[in-house]
């Protein structure tokens, strides 16, 4: 199985490879045109609509999208932590499990925690019984 961290890699990579399919399809059916229509005087030209610069927002996102997998997946590959291991644990399955067995016997170890209290109250007692003599 893999690690939370590779996990998302992988979707930055396909969202960012959907993103630049829906760009070029959208560019295909000229859905994503110029923000600015060029003067045209011919009668036969083509018309233009004009957009707005939000229209390149789907372009810019695939291309962040796949800088943060690709570069997650070169600094894997090269040994070192990566962007998304800030925020995705890369830690397998069976590590994450044992880590959290091993906090919940912790804090459900009653035998000795009560133990460590009981010891910690007969050190108090030997020591507050030691002053008053």
């Amino acid at each position: 199985m893999n690690t939370p961290s590779k996990s998302a890699e992988n979707l930055f990579i396909g969202l960012g490879i959907v993103l630049l399919l829906v760009t070029a399809f959208a560019l295909i059916d000229g859905r994503l045109p110029p923000a600015d229509c060029p003067t045209s005087t011919a009668i036969t030209d083509e018309p233009c609509t004009s957009s707005s610069v939000i229209g390149w927002v789907i372009p810019g996102a695939a291309i962040i999208s796949l800088f943060l997998g690709i570069s997650s997946r070169m600094a894997h590959e090269a040994g070192k932590r990566s962007l998304l291991d800030h925020y995705f644990t890369n830690e397998s399955e069976s590590d994450i499990s044992s880590r959290v067995s091993e906090d919940y016997q912790d804090e459900h170890d009653t035998d000795r925690l009560s133990g460590a209290w009981a010891n910690m109250e007969a050190k108090m007692l030997e020591s507050s019984h030691g002053e008053e003599e």
